[in-house]
């Protein structure tokens, strides 16, 4: 980056930090600023990659029926036009319908790996642990058996609970790591970049 170009992106680091304080209008300035470019970003992206090769290449070079999708696209916008808003319905639906569809053909699939993947060789206290901690936590979300009555499946219960809160720490503990990593490269952005005082190759 050239220099001015990297004391914009050391300025906006700094305004966005500011929420660390409490929030303010520098925040506020500098969130609209990422979210305009990014819109626009996302705009001319959709312009280069989409919308202009269909018109010029595609729809000239015989593909015509790629008309109606860019048609029913158009649709969208008819929200903003009073009498005719409900013509935004049409793609809304199509999409939501198909999102659906797509979800019900394909989204099992990741689920039925899930369990698939419980079926271990008990050959080594990781697959054993692994195998008790899942039949513990099905056990506690097993409602139609009283936790209170029956005493096996109570203890099952407590341990499953124990492994979900163990489980869930990780996951916590991970993303707190992403986010430290985040920060540290954000700093050493403005330490090594931009105001030029460490070094560190």
């Amino acid at each position: 980056m050239t220099p001015t170009q990297t004391t914009l992106a050391a300025i906006g680091t700094l305004a966005l930090f500011t929420y660390l304080y409490k929030e303010n209008a520098i925040f506020r300035f500098a969130e609209h600023c990422m979210i305009g470019l990014a819109a626009a970003h996302s705009l001319v992206m959709t312009w280069d990659n989409y919308w202009k090769p269909t018109l010029t290449k595609d729809i000239p070079g015989g593909e015509w029926y790629l008309i109606i999708p860019l048609l029913l696209g158009l649709l969208i916008y008819a929200r903003y036009f009073g009498k005719i808003s409900w013509y935004a319905k049409i793609p809304m639906s199509l999409w939501v319908g198909y999102g659906v569809g797509y979800t019900l053909a394909y989204n099992p699939r990741p689920f039925l790996t899930q369990v698939t993947a419980t079926f271990l060789k008990l050959n080594t206290f990781d697959n054993v642990l692994f195998l008790l901690c899942a039949i513990c936590v099905l056990a506690y979300f097993l409602f139609t058996v009283s936790h209170e009555k029956a005493k096996s499946v109570k203890y099952m219960s407590w341990f499953g609970r124990f492994a979900i809160m163990v489980a869930l720490g990780a996951s916590f503990g991970n993303t707190v790591q992403g986010r430290l990593s985040l920060l540290i490269g954000r700093i050493r952005f403005l330490l090594e970049d931009w105001l030029k005082i460490i070094s560190l190759g």
